[in-house]
């Protein structure tokens, strides 16, 4: 149905859950859940800034965390595979410049036809298709690039607030060379915890930004305005098939699944065609969130998926109590949910970059680096999508013969 790839029965990853999910898969699952929420500041900007009614800036906020762990819960009972469903950063800034020209409700219809383009795209299998002439160590060398900023975030939030930061770290620190403790309270846990703990008894928790209030949904027609669509439609579709999902499939893969490609498009543009409705932008898969929760250290590869699941649960929570939950995040430094994100990624990034330059395809490889670091934007289109086929291309031209090898070996 619908061109999506088998899956496992639900019942048996439902009945599988709770003896799956391990100390770490929690202390990521709320990590990543804490991550999610660190560019709902970029989005709050954009809604101050365009001056939204707080019903439309409140829907748009519930509705992608809504979608993004509904989805995350279903795939990742259905194919067993850590996968988080999440609401795409680089479509803030593109959505937020055009917010100025055009109406809310032509912006919300061009993301409708962005949906429906990524849907198309999935039940077709071309994306699919497109993926088989892509290396791996190009999407690897791509992976490292785009999680190293969040390694370096460590080291700017460190300098810039060494009490907060530092102090978390260190606790990091010292627990991973406690494995006595680490293997039954996971060192990034006891960061959370304690280094959440240690901002508050310093006064640097504002408990006065903390107020409740549940989350509401308000429907909002989409109308379609020539130009909103020419400008909008073809780069948000490509940043919801070519950011994260790219990035997750490379990163799945190299942790030895099988990432079902298909589903990853077709329930991302399903996801966008819901946001639509409601004042949401576009659904992706979070490349980061899955680096964290697909490393070794949350348990054996079949096990992994009830951190996703966990995760998705508790964005769903998040999306029901969103004001509250936005408030809370509001009220501890920045540097502290940096400093989780990064240590989350460690692993990730430093396996990443082993794997990429050990391969033949060196040139590629360090070109697909490069530009992902040059954060270069093209047709308002970021790097990581240039950096694949920059990098893709590259290995076609220099390393010809070592790129025909692993393109027919996928044969």
């Amino acid at each position: 149905m619908l061109n999506l790839e088998n899956g496992v029965p639900m019942k048996e990853s439902v009945r599988d859950f709770r003896k799956s999910l391990t100390p770490s898969g929690v202390g990521v699952a709320i990590a990543a859940t804490l991550f999610g929420e660190g560019p709902v500041f970029l989005l709050l900007k954009l809604l101050n800034d365009a001056k939204l009614a707080d019903n439309l800036a409140i829907s748009w906020l519930t509705v992608i965390f809504l979608v993004g762990g509904v989805l995350t819960v279903i795939f990742s009972l259905r194919y067993r595979q850590p996968v988080q469903f999440a609401f795409s950063i680089p479509a803030i800034a593109i959505i937020g410049s055009a917010l100025a020209r055009y109406a809310f409700s032509d912006i919300l219809g061009a993301i409708l036809l962005s949906g429906i383009l990524v849907f198309l795209l999935g039940i077709t299998g071309l994306f699919k298709a497109f993926l088989k002439y892509i290396p791996i160590p190009i999407i690897q060398a791509m992976i490292a690039g785009a999680l190293v900023t969040y390694g370096i975030s460590i080291i700017k939030a460190v300098s810039v607030d060494p009490v907060i930061a530092g102090g978390t770290f260190l606790i990091f620190i010292i627990f991973s060379m406690l494995p006595v403790i680490s293997k039954k309270f996971p060192p990034i846990l006891s960061a959370l915890v304690l280094g959440f703990v240690l901002a508050l008894a310093i006064g640097k928790v504002n408990l006065a930004n903390i107020g409740f209030s549940f989350s509401s949904l308000t429907f909002i027609a989409p109308t379609f305005n020539l130009s909103a669509i020419l400008e909008l439609t073809i780069p948000l579709a490509l940043l919801t098939v070519g950011f994260g999902n790219i990035q997750a499939i490379g990163i799945l893969k190299t942790q030895g699944y099988e990432p079902p490609v298909n589903a990853f498009v077709i329930l991302s543009g399903i996801g966008t065609i819901i946001n639509s409705f409601f004042g949401g932008h576009n659904t992706v898969v979070g490349g980061p969130t899955v680096a964290m929760m697909a490393g070794p250290e949350i348990g054996k590869p079949e096990q992994r998926y009830s951190s996703a699941v966990l995760a998705g649960i508790l964005m769903v929570v998040v999306a029901i109590i969103s004001p509250l939950v936005i408030s809370f995040t509001r009220s501890v430094p920045t540097s502290f949910i940096d400093v989780l994100a990064g240590i989350a990624m460690l692993t990730v990034i430093a396996n990443n970059f082993t794997q990429a330059f050990t391969s033949n395809l060196k040139m590629g490889v360090l070109f697909s680096l490069m530009i992902t670091m040059s954060n270069i934007k093209i047709f308002n289109i970021g790097s990581t999508l240039w950096a694949i086929l920059g990098g893709t291309l590259i290995s076609l031209l220099l390393e010809r013969k070592e790129y025909l090898k692993i393109i027919q070996s996928k044969k």
